[in-house]
């Protein structure tokens, strides 16, 4: 007679996590995005699966895993609704599942760039870097921003008109702050044709039909407006405040960082400007462009972007000392434009930055 005795596996261990530490740092049971993990248990051989507030599954290199512990990275992926803050994290290894809960901590943000590199007074200001996530206030000198929310590497800020060089940005999220001191370019009103400016007695010359540089109703108050009827007697038309001290200080010589803003609008698409400077090294410097959308809008032109002979050389200005520019013309292109052209610009400003 033969007998059969079964016996179990006294030594079969169930799954079991005791600690979950973070590399760098060993914080317990607690982890930054991107962080290492290393698990410690009993039973944890065959790792199968991890899985983070039920919806998100980790990689992991089953290289690492042992009957007592295993690796991997927390991952942070916004489509995949990844969050901060306590949430359950299951193990499903050879020898059963465990769940544990996990803190997942907001990281300190940081500011990497400003788009531009440098700032104007009264423009937007784009912000990049990272971890913009719950932002609680944006402030400039310690007074709060307007802001819009790009992404969580993005903001776009509204930087008011009187704001100073110099000034520290602060950005405060629940995971501490982020800090840049910002450097404002050199803003110079020209003129806005309500009395205010460097140049605030305008008048035109040349081929004109008339001309008005307090007309009512503009973006921010007058505005000027300058007409051409088709008239050649001269061959050319503007209109300009004069010349005097220069615009921008001995230092600022750079043409390509020189920008000049001016809100402009016509009665016709087509009408073509004339933007010129005063004579700078024995020559003329114009930009020439058409107006594509009757609506005022804002045109920047980079003064390294101007061309000699009245803007219909072959020379560009980038080379040219701007801070020698003291005197900016407004005036219609006759030989290319709508007869009538009725052109309307406010609020000239130089720029350096």
């Amino acid at each position: 007679m033969l007998s059969f005795t079964a016996c179990q596996n006294d030594d079969m261990v169930s799954a079991n996590v005791d600690a979950m530490v973070a590399e760098p740092g060993d914080l317990l049971n607690q982890a930054f995005p991107l962080n290492k993990v290393r698990v410690e248990g009993k039973g944890l051989m065959g790792l199968k699966r991890i899985t983070l507030d039920n919806k998100i599954d980790i990689s992991f290199n089953p290289n690492y895993n042992s009957d007592k512990a295993f690796i991997f990275t927390i991952p942070f992926d916004e489509k995949l609704g990844s969050r901060f803050g306590v949430q359950p994290i299951t193990f499903i290894t050879g020898n059963g599942s465990v769940t544990k809960n996990i803190e997942i901590l907001q990281p300190v943000p940081t500011i990497t760039k400003t788009i531009p590199a440098v700032a104007t007074p009264g423009f937007p200001l784009e912000i990049g870097g990272t971890w913009f996530y719950n932002i609680s206030s944006v402030t400039l000198g310690g007074k709060a921003l307007n802001y819009t929310l790009k992404s969580s590497s993005s903001i776009i800020i509204g930087l008011p008109a009187n704001a100073v060089s110099g000034s520290e940005l602060v950005i405060t999220t629940p995971g501490g702050t982020a800090k840049k001191t910002l450097e404002f370019a050199t803003l110079i009103l020209v003129s806005d044709f309500d009395g205010n400016g460097t140049r605030t007695s305008w008048n035109a010359y040349g081929d004109i039909d008339s001309f008005n540089a307090n007309t009512t109703g503009g973006p921010t108050g007058n505005y000027a407006t300058l007409t051409w009827s088709g008239s050649t007697a001269n061959g050319y038309n503007g209109s300009s405040a004069g010349g005097g001290t220069n615009f921008l200080s001995a230092t600022n010589k750079d043409a390509a960082k020189t920008f000049i803003d001016i809100d402009v609008s016509a009665n016709v698409t087509g009408a073509q400007f004339a933007i010129q400077l005063n004579t700078i090294d024995g020559k003329d410097y114009g930009y020439n462009f058409k107006v594509t959308d009757v609506n005022w809008t804002t045109k920047t032109i980079s003064l390294a972007d101007f061309k000699d002979n009245y803007g219909f050389g072959t020379n560009t200005a980038s080379t040219i000392d701007a801070s020698k520019v003291n005197e900016i013309k407004v005036g219609i292109v006759q030989s290319d434009t709508p007869n009538p052209s009725v052109i309307k610009f406010d609020n000239i400003k130089i720029r350096y930055q």
